[in-house]
């Protein structure tokens, strides 16, 4: 009988992953933040689909 982890126990929090890239980064979790209000990412319904097989 095997135990399996629950499906979300790998899972970090947003503010857990800001903290995760800047340490990463060698820069503060507000200057993540900061860099990441000024990209736009388009919604999932507004995306580009692009075949790379063409």
């Amino acid at each position: 009988m095997s135990r399996e982890a629950p499906a979300d126990a790998d899972k970090v929090s947003d503010e857990e992953l800001t903290e995760l890239l800047a340490d990463a980064e060698g820069t503060t979790p507000e200057e993540i933040e900061h860099g990441a209000a000024e990209l736009e990412i388009a919604p999932p319904e507004g995306a580009t689909i692009v075949d790379v097989d063409e």
